[in-house]
């Protein structure tokens, strides 16, 4: 079964209007200036992140240990778990760490009842595609020997959420068992960066550059064309998926990606759900703790997810 909806959250928090402004003066410099190496890119999101973490549930332990020959960190809530989710980190496949997403993972470890385990996939332009897909499918593969499928769930936000979805299509492909669902936040669907959206809601993206994605899109990209199914899930033959929930909002440049990942998925027979809340804006669900909307949005995430757990 598969549903679309404008996600009714009613009128925007004082809180989600102020962060609004707020992501718009501290993250967008992160991608638009075009004076920042990619490094330098890297390392102002990590001070930004470790300044702003201050809402972390109780109880949450985090521990470093690799996954499949795949750093990675595990997120592990208070009490017992029902299985494990592999979550894959957003940052353009050039920047973002396990780190930045703890107050995230902390929240799905427990909504969920999982243990999570964010792996630091190798990023462009050091390691273009098809690094990052490699990463996530090993480190899929030590966690099916580990537990089984029935026991598996997927997720990702942004470049995350396209790499959740090329994950999926190479498990397919190469006919390993699927996890039991997958979710997809503000999901980076098409690297070519043409669809309507990056031109019609640039005016009130307070994040994302367009320029600055089509940079990165190249990066990783390299030598492979941009419209690769794998690449940019949204020109890919989604049959045979798990469940799946995309969360995004109608005031992002990637607010098409969304809507087109959820048609394809749909038209293939995908059981795919699709939240587009208004007014928010890219991954505001990293601002649980701290914005109700995004307290929402995590919870329904973590329910979803849980749902499909034995």
């Amino acid at each position: 079964m598969s549903d679309a909806a404008l996600f009714d959250a009613g009128p925007l928090s004082l809180r989600a209007r102020l962060f609004r402004r707020a992501v718009k003066v501290l993250i967008q410099p992160i991608f638009a200036r075009a004076d920042l190496s990619v490094e330098q890119r890297r390392q102002k999101l990590l001070r930004l992140t470790q300044a702003t973490q201050i809402t972390i549930p109780r109880g949450s332990h985090f521990e470093s240990s690799p996954l499949g020959g795949i750093d990675a960190e595990w997120t592990r809530p208070a009490g017992a778990v029902r299985g494990t989710l592999l979550y894959l980190h957003g940052g353009a496949y050039v920047i973002g760490a396990p780190r930045v997403y703890r107050e995230l993972t902390s929240r799905l470890a427990r909504d969920a009842r999982v243990r999570v385990a964010t792996i630091d996939y190798r990023l462009a332009p050091e390691h273009p595609f098809p690094a990052a897909v490699d990463d996530a499918v090993s480190a899929y593969r030590a966690l099916l020997d580990a537990e089984g499928a029935e026991r598996l769930v997927i997720a990702g936000d942004s470049a995350g959420g396209g790499l959740t979805l090329a994950c999926l299509l190479r498990l397919r492909d190469e006919g390993l068992p699927m996890p039991a669902a997958a979710a997809i936040l503000s999901p980076w669907g098409d690297i070519t960066c043409s669809q309507p959206a990056m031109t019609a809601e640039a005016w009130r993206e307070p994040i994302l550059n367009v320029e600055a994605l089509r940079e990165c899109g190249r990066m990783y990209a390299g030598d492979t064309p941009a419209d690769h199914p794998q690449l940019s899930p949204v020109h890919a033959d989604l049959r045979g998926l798990p469940p799946l929930l995309i969360q995004g909002t109608d005031a992002e440049v990637l607010a098409d990606d969304a809507r087109q990942l959820f048609a394809h998925a749909q038209a293939a027979g995908v059981d795919v759900t699709l939240e587009m809340w208004p007014g928010l804006w890219h991954v505001w669900q990293l601002f649980a703790g701290l914005v109700p909307e995004a307290d929402a949005a995590t919870r329904r995430l973590g329910a979803f997810l849980g749902r499909h757990l034995p």
